[in-house]
């Protein structure tokens, strides 16, 4: 009896075996693991026989789900599975079913959030004293519109100048002013719509 292993290096050309050749010979099995493997190696080399038989892996795949148990015909009439179906509600009759605190908290909560993004990154960019001075580095250029009006994005002498202290803190706080009237619009428009 030979092994696939023992055809696989016959076939890589690493065991001859003259006793292997003959038990090939011999065996019907093990001819057809020799032919396969050969019709495997030549279709990936791209050397596929023109007039090879043509496989219907449909019917095989098929004739294996027939002979399963939960898809064959005998067992028809023992289970009668209905699919079950749900619908997902429309956004109207869901916010009617969801009680009004709950949309009041949501908004809070998404606002809390936002809040607290917004102190710690001006936290991390104002506190981070162990960077070089400030005269050493040159400023972010910041490309996207913060406010809603564009910006100028070119670097000049004047955007290089250290700014003092005091006028980085009213800029921050000018741009956190603009976040939040942006929200509180955002708030209204969204309290019109309803």
């Amino acid at each position: 009896m030979t092994s696939k292993q023992q055809i696989s290096a016959l076939m890589d050309g690493e065991l001859v075996d003259q006793s292997l050749i003959s038990d090939i010979e011999n065996d019907a099995e093990a001819q057809q693991s020799w032919s396969h493997y050969h019709l495997i190696g030549d279709t990936l080399r791209g050397e596929a026989p023109q007039n090879m038989p043509a496989w219907d892996i449909a019917a095989n795949v098929a004739m294996a789900l027939d002979a399963e148990p939960a898809h064959s015909t005998h067992n028809q009439g023992l289970t009668n599975v209905t699919p079950m179906i749900e619908s997902q509600p429309k956004p109207q009759k869901a916010r009617k079913a969801m009680p009004a605190w709950l949309s009041n908290i949501t908004q809070i909560g998404i606002a809390a959030c936002v809040s607290m993004v917004v102190v710690l990154g001006v936290q991390q960019y104002s506190g981070s004293n162990s960077a070089p001075t400030d005269a050493d580095q040159l400023p972010v250029l910041q490309t996207i519109p913060f406010a809603g009006s564009a910006e100028p994005v070119s670097l000049t002498r004047d955007s290089i100048r250290p700014q003092s202290g005091e006028a980085k803190a009213m800029e921050q706080h000018r741009r956190i002013n603009a976040l939040m009237q942006d929200y509180e619009l955002q708030l209204r428009l969204n309290h019109t719509s309803e």
